[in-house]
């Protein structure tokens, strides 16, 4: 059965895998080899509320795990992020995100958890909703979550008491029409921000261009550069600090007319993500970080043939580009939402 989805993503060109996390779990999208941690994480509690009275059993959790990648592929309803425990690396849970739950209005998303017996009582599922309403207000055009549960489910009900996820505005709305009790949390931010991140050659702008082609405005760190004559990287320091300081104050501007922007530059230090973060954390935006995963080997590549054309073909010299790789950091999912896309 096809299900109409109401609640768009902000980049649905973009396919790629959704990590998120904090310093105790990190979120990702469930693999294969989850099926037998989930079979195992099987208990009464689990089969009452969560699989509807059915136990599970390895094949069926093994379909089931294939039919949410595909949502995933796919832009469906069904959004499964697998909990990890971040220390062991253990799967101890699950969270949905459901775009389109019948007699939802448009607009909101219905979120469900389940954390396996040896990980419960550690406050794991209150951190995965935070996490998965973080993504659904800066990556989709969500204007609420809904949590529903049953009026028995003491558990489930004690992570709406959550403070963090209390200060955020989670607020009961009492039972709904399912019987069950509903819980609300306003996802809308004042506009959504993307950072494409890679080193040179990746595949950033031709990233930044699909979604300035799905209503993004796009600030380009190259084309400013080049607009100001410069032919030749890495700029100097202050001439990239010149060329970053404009970037940051029309970034603000548009944040605060309520525009959707990407800002594509390399953001090869942890430090250069976080001062972008830091700038529009006070407009209650949280950017999402687009990483392009492209191999080195197909980066050194395109590299290699690039004559100097434009800002986007700025030559790079061979040892200058492995320079570029070797000292790039890498994102991670507690620096905030992150997609990773392998662009190869």
């Amino acid at each position: 059965m096809t299900v109409s989805v109401t609640v768009r993503e902000a980049a649905p060109s973009v396919r790629g895998r959704v990590v998120l996390g904090d310093d105790l779990v990190t979120l990702r999208c469930l693999q294969d080899a989850d099926a037998t941690a989930m079979v195992d994480g099987d208990d009464p509690d689990q089969v009452r509320w969560l699989n509807d009275g059915h136990t599970s059993d390895l094949a069926r959790t093994q379909a089931w795990i294939g039919r949410n990648q595909r949502e995933w592929r796919e832009g469906g309803a069904r959004r499964n992020l697998g909990i990890v425990d971040r220390a062991t690396g253990a799967l101890a849970g699950m969270v949905e995100a459901h775009l389109a739950l019948p007699d939802l209005p448009a607009g909101t998303v219905n979120v469900a958890y389940g954390v396996f017996p040896a990980f419960r009582g550690r406050g794991y599922a209150a951190r995965a909703v935070r996490l998965v309403c973080t993504w659904l207000g800066a990556a989709t055009d969500a204007d609420t979550a809904v949590l529903r549960i049953d009026a028995d489910n003491a558990p489930s009900l004690a992570v709406t008491r959550d403070a963090a996820l209390v200060r955020a505005g989670l607020v009961r709305v009492g039972p709904g029409p399912d019987g069950l009790v509903h819980h609300v949390l306003p996802l809308r931010r004042a506009a959504r921000v993307a950072l494409v991140c890679g080193p040179a050659g990746s595949g950033k702008s031709t990233l930044a261009g699909r979604l300035e082609r799905e209503g993004f405005v796009r600030l380009s760190f190259d084309e400013e550069a080049w607009r100001r004559g410069h032919r030749d990287h890495p700029l100097p320091g202050p001439v990239a600090a010149e060329v970053h300081d404009v970037l940051r104050s029309r970034l603000v501007a548009h944040v605060r007319a309520g525009r959707d922007v990407v800002v594509d530059t390399s953001f090869w230090s942890r430090a250069s993500r976080e001062s972008y973060r830091a700038l529009v954390a006070p407009l209650g935006v949280v950017p999402v970080t687009y990483h392009l995963a492209t191999p080195r080997a197909e980066v050194l590549r395109r590299l290699a043939g690039r004559t100097g054309s434009g800002p986007h073909d700025v030559a790079v010299a061979p040892a200058l580009a492995r320079t570029y790789l070797d000292g790039f950091e890498v994102p991670t999912p507690d620096e905030g939402p992150l997609v990773v896309v392998d662009a190869g």
